[in-house]
């Protein structure tokens, strides 16, 4: 049994092949006296996408951890000076323990 490929031999096309501007859409443009755009696709990136995008790598080249931070925290451990907030911690539990009961 013999299967034809049903896709045909690609090999010769090198590049975009034009738009062909017929059919009932462009008969609309006709029957209201109007023109479809011509020239080729264009998209802007508006100031706020700009924007995001410089604050995107920004945020990229921050490390990972704040070693200074942690190094403060670490000497005030070791020096008995640094005391979490009793709040917190309790805010810590019930976050962790809400997360267990989902997990479950």
């Amino acid at each position: 049994m013999k299967i034809d490929d049903p896709i045909p031999n690609l090999s010769g096309i090198t590049g975009p092949s034009p738009v062909q501007r017929i059919g009932p859409v462009f008969d609309l443009f006709a029957a209201y006296g109007a023109s479809p755009v011509q020239g080729p696709d264009q998209a802007e990136v508006s100031v706020m996408g700009l924007e995001i995008q410089r604050l995107t790598e920004q945020v990229k080249k921050l490390p990972d951890i704040r070693e200074a931070k942690v190094q403060a925290i670490e000497s005030r451990l070791e020096a008995g000076t640094y005391h979490a907030p009793v709040a917190d911690i309790a805010e810590a539990m019930f976050r962790l323990s809400e997360l267990d009961r989902d997990e479950a």
